[in-house]
């Protein structure tokens, strides 16, 4: 069926005067890393990224071995190198996997920079969610894990649960903000989480200041949006950008400019529309040592398509300047910085579907605003 579906949306492409190849930007190359129906996963979902200090790329997603869907759901976490700034990749490698419908969904991704070891976060959920009213309430609870790995994701620990002594009276589930998280110019580690009561979202972070050994929450950064990105702005300010969960169609600012401690009120970002998606954002600095912020997602008010680029030059303020990658159907990704300087972006993506395989391309910063 679903080799069916691809042969229509191709045939439609065709009968519209169009190609597959002309949904993505001219000059980019995309190279599908992971692909629904092969590996015997059906479906890969999730992408996360980061480039090691070494320059190896790491990518990790969601495999949902049997059937779509989120946790509960036979899910394991595969991850893929290069170590040619993304030119050719090696094969998967399973870094969690666990039995039956034991699930390990949405990847986070982190390196801590003085021992070189990387952290891959996760949501666990022990069983399938279709219990009866008064059954196991274990079945339907999300609790964070990672594993480690200290030879460039080649091998990957036994998993490590993270919320013990963290988890506050009245929380029932909690799963990291999907994609990476971010090395402060400190050293700390901070890994965005959700927290769900029943009721309502909360956004929150994990941080580290002994390089992973430990790990401790944050307060609240605010309700009403989740799977956060954040980036550093400087030694005191931190600007999240999250996905809206009171479905606005634009992506959600919050800034604290006391490391963390308080948050500015929610900002609905005009420049920014969003269809309740994940997105991401990174940091660099132009030739002058001014900061660039880039920022990914689907950038459509309702539909999970036109996977964008999108750069602000004034620390989150305005974002005037965008292109597109892939106008077809795409949903999540994630960004990193390539040896090279190159923008790598790893996103989900298909011609009928967002979720058909998730792919990768990269391009120079200044690709972005020349439209060239």
């Amino acid at each position: 069926m679903r080799n069916r579906n691809i042969f229509i949306g191709l045939l439609t492409l065709v009968l519209t005067g169009m190609s597959a190849s002309a949904l993505i930007a001219q000059s980019l190359e995309p190279n599908d890393i992971f692909i629904g129906g092969t590996e015997g996963v059906h479906e890969f979902r999730i992408p996360a990224m980061i480039t090691l200090s070494s320059g190896t790329v790491i990518t990790a997603c969601d495999a949902r071995v049997d059937r779509k869907g989120d946790v509960p759901n036979n899910i394991d976490q595969m991850v893929k190198r290069s170590t040619d700034n993304g030119k050719t990749w090696g094969k998967i490698i399973t870094a969690v996997n666990f039995a039956n419908q034991e699930g390990a969904g949405d990847p986070s991704l982190i390196q801590d920079a003085k021992t070189g070891r990387v952290f891959l976060f996760y949501t666990y959920c022990p069983g399938r969610n279709d219990v009866p009213e008064g059954g196991n309430a274990k079945q339907r609870h999300l609790s964070l894990q990672y594993v480690f790995s200290d030879d460039e994701g080649i091998t990957w620990s036994m998993p490590q649960v993270v919320e013990h002594g963290l988890k506050k009276e009245g929380w029932h589930s909690m799963w990291p903000g999907p994609g990476r998280g971010t090395v402060l110019s400190d050293g700390r580690l901070i890994v965005p989480i959700t927290v769900f009561d029943f009721e309502q979202f909360y956004s929150y972070y994990l941080f580290s200041d002994d390089n992973g050994i430990s790990w401790d929450i944050s307060g609240s950064i605010g309700t009403g949006f989740n799977e956060a990105t954040l980036v550093e702005i400087d030694e005191n300010t931190l600007l999240v950008n999250a996905r809206n969960t009171n479905r606005e169609g634009k992506r959600v600012i919050v800034t604290s400019v006391d490391r963390g401690k308080t948050w500015s009120e929610i900002i609905y970002h005009e420049d920014l529309p969003d269809p309740t998606c994940m997105g991401s954002c990174i940091r660099i600095k132009d030739k002058k040592g001014k900061n660039i912020l880039i920022f990914s997602n689907a950038a459509d008010p309702k539909k999970r398509q036109n996977m964008t680029v999108t750069l602000s030059y004034d620390n989150g303020k305005s974002w005037p300047v965008k292109r597109t990658v892939y106008e077809g159907p795409s949903a999540y990704s994630c960004l990193t910085v390539l040896q090279n300087g190159e923008i790598g972006l790893f996103y989900e993506n298909g011609i009928d579907s967002p979720y058909e395989k998730i792919s990768f391309v990269k391009f120079p910063i200044d690709w972005v605003s020349s439209k060239k």
